[in-house]
């Protein structure tokens, strides 16, 4: 985070030079002055030869009119000099940008109108267990959205609505950047990129985002995070930072391929708002950050253009159309692990989805996956890289180890309806 300064930097370089040329123009002035001097004397001291002390006389003169236009001149950069220190700078950073204070105000008015607050409501629901009660949801959570068009269709990130999946009469409320509330609907998520859908009916007509290009970024460019920190007290903060890195990868579950990086403020609650440039678009969808003491400016966004093409889906078909997918979720055996419990690298299975394709390929939980198509595998982005280069109904070899034994088994790939 930047810390705001209200005085103004000295330029000492400035200073510097209107320095040198106030010592030039004393300089010209003794030069004058002892112009004038020997030409007074030069009238003492000569009483004859007319002719001789009139051409020196206009020499003399000549001279010191073209030293009086030197010292004008000088004068007039000193007050050129002057005027331009005296101007405020235009510039946020010095050095690093041009976008005035004002580019920034119009920029966070021209896009908090498409922002929004997101509230996901879990009712308490009480169950018997012979003779204990117990008691589950009661939860209520808060995210950023945008809004993506007119219709109502707003982009957020799926953990922010992940609670419709789980339990029942889940409620989602919107509340726009104005205070006004809305239900909405949840149209579908890709829990693999963290991308969901909702939707609202207003009479009024909405202001979508306006969306840019995020392959146009470039490390060091300025971006604004605009969402909700915090929940809806917080509505509409706008923090500024840079694109620290482009085309991330993220080794952690449901997370994207590719991710923006950016110094760029970003807490819980701005997920699913939005990663904006300096022309007012949106780049980018704010979806986590590194949360470590000794961590500070590390929050991640999903690219608008890895976005883009699954954005679509999910407003038509409520899931991404025609991808593949195995079935399972997982998380990396690391080589220390792997020296710890004396078993391979590789993928261990967290769980597997009734009826997918590694369901009746007989995978369970708790199996290593080392190998799909004979290609080692260490994490679950190498899954999903053997996932994108076959499509749906494709046959793939899966390896796996299993209670001190290897195994294999051909996996049907289904469609992935991201959920």
């Amino acid at each position: 985070m930047y810390s705001e300064n209200n005085s103004k930097p000295k330029n000492r370089g400035g200073l510097a030079l209107a320095c040198v040329l106030l010592m030039m123009i004393l300089c010209v002035a003794a030069a004058v002055g002892v112009f004038i001097l020997l030409s007074q004397n030069i009238n003492e001291d000569v009483s004859d030869g007319g002719e001789v002390r009139s051409e020196t006389e206009e020499n003399y003169q000549k001279q010191i009119e073209e030293l009086q236009k030197t010292v004008d001149e000088l004068k007039s950069s000193v007050e050129n000099l002057k005027n331009t220190q005296s101007e405020p700078s235009s510039s946020v950073y010095m050095g690093i940008s041009t976008l005035s204070e004002t580019g920034i105000e119009e920029i966070s008015e021209t896009v908090k109108p498409s922002i929004v607050t997101i509230t996901v409501s879990v009712p308490s629901t009480r169950y018997q267990s012979g003779f204990f009660y117990y008691t589950v949801g009661g939860v209520t959570s808060t995210g950023s959205g945008i809004i993506y068009n007119t219709e109502g269709y707003i982009i957020t990130n799926y953990h922010v609505v992940s609670y419709y999946d789980s339990y029942e009469n889940v409620t989602i409320d919107v509340t726009l950047s104005d205070g006004r509330e809305f239900p909405a609907e949840f149209i579908g998520g890709d829990k693999n990129n963290d991308l969901a859908i909702i939707k609202i009916e207003s009479d009024d007509t909405l202001v979508p985002a306006k969306f840019g290009k995020s392959s146009d970024l470039k490390v060091g460019a300025v971006v604004l995070a605009i969402g909700n920190p915090l929940g809806i007290e917080f509505a509409g903060s706008v923090t500024l930072g840079i694109v620290s890195a482009v085309d991330r990868t993220i080794d952690k579950e449901n997370t994207a391929d590719s991710m923006i990086q950016t110094d760029a403020a970003i807490n819980p609650g701005n997920s699913g708002g939005a990663l904006v440039n300096t022309n007012g678009e949106v780049v980018g969808i704010t979806t986590l950050k590194v949360s470590d003491t000794e961590v500070e400016g590390l929050g991640f966004a999903i690219p608008i253009d890895y976005a883009s093409p699954i954005i679509s889906n999910l407003v038509e078909f409520g899931y991404v159309k025609d991808r593949p997918a195995t079935g399972i979720s997982g998380s990396t055996v690391s080589a220390s692990i792997s020296r710890y419990y004396g078993v391979p690298q590789g993928v261990i299975v967290t769980n597997v989805e009734e009826n997918s394709g590694a369901d009746l390929a007989g995978i369970q939980v708790n199996d290593i996956i080392t190998e799909i198509d004979g290609e080692h595998v260490e994490t679950m982005a190498d899954i999903q890289a053997a996932n994108a280069s076959h499509k749906v109904g494709d046959i793939i070899k899966v390896t796996a180890y299993r209670n001190g034994e290897y195994y294999s088994t051909n996996l049907k790939l289904m469609e992935d309806r991201g959920r």
